[in-house]
This record gives C-alpha cells, structure tokens and sequence, in this order.
C-alpha cells in the first residue's frame, strides 16, 4: 500500500557573511511592547525570517503520537527540513517562498523507514521520503495570508501571529495555523499547528542583525491521515517537534543531513536553485 501522509510546516534563519544586511536604526523600536501589532511583525521577520532577502533554512526533529481515549502510542520520528528564501516589497509585506521535505525515522532505532506498520489495524505501508512545494506565500505584520493553492488538493490555511512574551533578554514569539486539506475521495484532513519561536530581545532590537539566532517549538493537533484508513474510529494524531533555523546545509542537524545527501543530494548542493523550480505535486 502506498503511503501518503502531510506535515504542515513552518520557517527560519540566523546572520552570515554572505547575506550581510542591516536594518535602519531609525526604523527600529527602543523597547518590544508585545501588544503592539507592528513589532509583532517586526518579531516574526527577525525570528522566524529575516528584514533583508536571503535563503535560509529551519531544521525540525521530534515523533508523532496517535491518541485514542487519551492513550498516546509513539508512530514514527519526523526528520524535517524546510528550505526557505525571503523576499521584500515595497508596501512592507514579504513573500517567503518554502520547500519542505520530510523523513520518516522508527522511533526506537531512528533508521529511516522502507515500511510502516499501522498499529491499529494492522496494515502496512511503503515509505519514501515526501516533498511538499516549492510554494510563496505572502506575510504582512499580521502573519501569513490565507492560502488556498496548492497542486494536487485544494487547501485552506489560515494563520495568526502573537502574542508574544517577554522576560529579560528572551523572546517568544507564538505563530498558530490552521488548515483543511481537501482530496477528491477522501475525508477532510485537518490540522492545527502551534508554534512558538524563541531568540534574544537584543538581537531583534540590532540594527546589523537581519536574522538572528532562534529555535522554535511545535505542537500540532491533527485528524487521522485519509490513507491510515481508520474509519470511523475517533483519535487524533499529535506531533511534538523542535528545531532551530541556519543557513548553511552543513548546519543542518546531523542525522537529517545524512538523509538529505543520500535522498536529495542535488538540493543539498543547491537548495536555492530548487526553490526556484516548479513545485511537487500533492499526492500524498
């Protein structure tokens, strides 16, 4: 049985050489109030982008759960790498483009998955490693607008920025989506993502800084996959991950960097030039 599966993803970056850039002092804030809408923005650029334009990556690795009745049972090891490049507008909006792909790993072993056994009824699937884009979006300092394309499903993805919290020299930065996935044939996937990004309040607040350091969190809450076939049994699939962002391939964490160069070792020579080809079609 073929396997099909979708993992809604998310963003990043950190401060190099090559992509130098800083920002107009003068445009920047003394001080983050994180009730102000526009230095939510200002936040979501920095942590989870960058003011100038650059390529970038975020790297993530954590398990998802089934849960029926509360009861959690560890499914498999999401291996995630999104390659991003950032571009900015005139009227202060930025479109991020984004190609996410996604590596299965067995939770005990963390050797990449060639079969998976579906532990609640029995069956099995192949495994490969999965693509999703390249795909832009548009961000203003609200968050994400909405998205409704995307090759192969229709999809309808809503997102919201803040609010943020403050103590000392650290930031956390809350960005949530939420989304419907639509299939000709099959029930509604749907899903919400919980993120939470973290870096330092200095770096946001340094002019020669476009990207500074940070790490992200996420939880995302989601129905069954269509080609789990559970029927009408009731559950919820949870993912909990973690990562942090680069901008170097050889920055990636370690073990998802061996999976890139043996899977997709023309995109680990050169990501930039695949963000920039047609996007994979959605069959998963």
């Amino acid at each position: 049985m073929k396997r099909r599966t979708v993992i809604t993803g998310l963003a990043g970056l950190a401060a190099t050489a090559t992509f130098e850039g800083r920002v107009d002092a003068a445009t920047l804030p003394q001080s983050l109030n994180p009730a102000d809408p526009s230095h939510l923005g200002l936040l979501q650029k920095k942590l989870i982008y960058a003011t100038d334009d650059r390529p970038l990556i975020w790297w993530i690795r954590g398990n998802k759960y089934g849960s029926i009745n509360g009861e959690l049972t560890p499914l498999w090891t999401l291996n995630v790498v999104l390659f991003k490049s950032v571009s900015h507008n005139e009227d202060g909006r930025f479109d991020a483009k984004s190609m996410e792909i996604v590596y299965k790993t067995d939770v005990e072993t963390d050797e990449p998955l060639s079969k998976w056994r579906n532990p609640y009824n029995g069956e099995v699937y192949d495994e490969e490693p999965l693509i999703m884009g390249p795909l832009s979006r548009r961000f203003t300092d609200a968050g994400p607008i909405s998205q409704t394309e995307l090759p192969g499903a229709q999809i309808q993805r809503s997102g919201s920025l803040g609010p943020a919290e403050i103590a000392g020299d650290d930031v956390w930065l809350i960005s949530d989506a939420n989304v419907v996935l639509s299939r000709e044939g099959q029930r509604d996937f749907r899903a919400n993502d919980l993120s939470t990004y973290h870096g330092k309040v200095s770096d946001v607040l340094n002019p020669d800084i476009p990207s500074p350091p940070s790490t992200m969190a996420v939880h995302i809450v989601q129905s069954w996959h269509p080609w789990m076939n559970m029927g009408d049994q009731e559950g919820t699939l949870i993912t909990r991950i973690s990562g942090a962002k680069c901008f170097e391939v050889e920055d990636i964490h370690p073990r998802i960097l061996t999976m890139v160069k043996q899977h997709h070792p023309e995109i680990a020579k050169d990501f930039v030039a695949r963000l920039n080809g047609p996007p994979e079609r959605f069959d998963r």
